[in-house]
């Protein structure tokens, strides 16, 4: 089954303009066609009409004998460049006087005397068009019969280079009606590609991302679809709204009892007159006490993120140094390392890396990529972090030596709360990608998945511009 066409109104546009157009110019055409034939056959038919009637007037009776004093000039105007054959014959009451005998004849009653009748016909083998007149001779009672015919090589050659030409100029008219036509509907569609790039432009991080299209530069006809569209954004701001102020509000309250449930939490775990199943629930409850923390922190990370992308315009981003910050992150994250005895290693391939993105973006965005990279190291593993220079950026590479994601979930962990199916990975929220992705995207970063180091665990990349 073929894929249904998109629909382009271009191509409806130029469809409903050039077949019309076309079809109007191979009418014009074709009345071209017929009033050319019927010009020629008219202009050669003239000339005939002189020569049989010049033959016509030199019909005399002298001693009760028909005779014709044949004029030169009778023939001589039917000469053309084709070099056609011309014929002649005089006859009476169906009696041969002079010319051709057996050339076609017309009959005589059908041709008032002194008119002129026109018919074509075959002789010799070619076309021939004949003139036949009567003419009334004194001391007859039957008018006499000439014929003149003509081969019709001049007048088909005629015919043929002015079907040549009007075909070239149709032609011509055609290509120069499509391509003024492509013109104008390409000029008059210019508006709606221009509101299309604006359109694609709105990208979250630009600031603009949900701001109204300005209707004063749009076509009048694309106005009801605008409105639709800026009704559109306005709803969507108001759900976004509705959602990031959720987020943060549902955050920041849980956090209040999430700290009292630690310190209750830590009080119990000093009381050691526990029975040993209590210890192990009191273990579980802290298990889940740390997840649920770390939930809400990313939480309210990502609708600070979403919130910045969104709302805050476009402003002159500043410097930070990369290898201070991947330093710090590092430094933060070692204890963790240090509880599963995974060695962490940093290698700064340059001494200063000053970046385009703010010092708390690059905090949260390190932190998330470390700590999870050691969430998925196995004990005893490593975890290698590398600051790389390259052309007008720098890039952070952190290598872990962990079970690693498989091409086909390495796009789908940007989405947020997936989790790659497995049966022993570690406790966690589903976010930590995703987030990172966010900020990325605020700084003009960009983040890379691929193999490990001998194609063993996972290897990230996050490329940022150089400020």
């Amino acid at each position: 089954m073929s894929a249904k066409r998109i629909p382009s109104l271009r191509r409806a546009l130029l469809i409903n303009l050039l077949v019309p157009t076309s079809a109007l110019a191979v009418a014009f055409g074709l009345a071209g066609l017929v009033l050319i034939n019927k010009t020629i056959e008219s202009a050669y038919d003239r000339v005939l009409d002189g020569s049989v009637k010049a033959i016509a007037e030199r019909v005399t009776v002298e001693d009760g004998e028909i005779s014709v004093d044949m004029p030169q000039v009778a023939l001589g105007m039917l000469e053309t460049r084709a070099n056609d054959s011309i014929y002649y014959s005089v006859t009476y009451d169906q009696k041969p006087v002079t010319g051709y005998q057996d050339l076609p004849r017309a009959d005589t009653a059908t041709i008032p005397v002194g008119t002129v009748k026109h018919f074509d016909s075959m002789y010799k083998g070619s076309a021939v068009r004949v003139a036949a007149t009567t003419q009334a001779i004194y001391g007859k009672p039957l008018p006499v019969l000439v014929e003149v015919a003509e081969t019709m090589n001049g007048r088909t050659a005629i015919q043929r280079q002015l079907l040549l030409a009007l075909v070239a100029l149709e032609a011509a008219i055609i290509a120069t009606a499509a391509v003024l036509v492509w013109l104008a509907v390409r000029r008059g569609l210019a508006p709606l590609v221009d509101l299309g790039r604006e359109i694609d432009t709105r990208q979250f991080g630009t600031g603009s991302s949900l701001d109204r299209l300005d209707l004063a530069h749009i076509p009048l006809e694309a106005h009801p679809p605008v409105r639709a569209m800026n009704e559109l954004f306005a709803r969507l701001e108001v759900a976004i709204q509705v959602i990031r102020d959720f987020i943060a509000d549902a955050s920041h309250q849980m956090k209040t009892p999430l700290a009292s449930l630690r310190v209750h939490l830590a009080l119990l775990q000093r009381d050691t007159s526990h029975q040993p199943d209590n210890v192990e629930t009191i273990g579980e409850i802290e298990k889940s006490t740390r997840h649920l923390d770390r939930l809400v922190a990313q939480l309210i990370v990502m609708a600070r993120a979403e919130q910045t992308a969104v709302a805050e315009p476009a402003h002159e981003v500043g410097s930070t140094d990369l290898v201070a910050a991947t330093s710090e992150a590092m430094g933060l994250m070692a204890p963790f390392a240090a509880a599963k005895n995974i060695e962490l290693a940093f290698e700064p391939g340059v001494e200063h890396a000053p970046v385009a993105a703010e010092s708390s973006v690059l905090h949260d965005i390190l932190s998330n990529l470390i700590d999870n990279a050691i969430r998925y190291t196995p004990d005893g593993g490593s975890v290698v972090v590398s600051v790389i220079a390259s052309d007008e950026h720098y890039a952070v590479r952190i290598a872990d030596s962990g079970p690693g994601i498989a091409a086909e979930h390495r796009e789908r962990v940007f989405d947020r709360f997936y989790r790659i199916p497995a049966a022993n990975r570690p406790a966690g929220s589903g976010l930590g990608l995703a987030i990172v992705r966010t900020l990325l995207r605020q700084s003009a970063g960009t983040i890379e998945l691929t193999d490990g180091i001998g194609g063993r665990g996972l290897t990230i990349t996050i490329n940022l511009p150089a400020k």
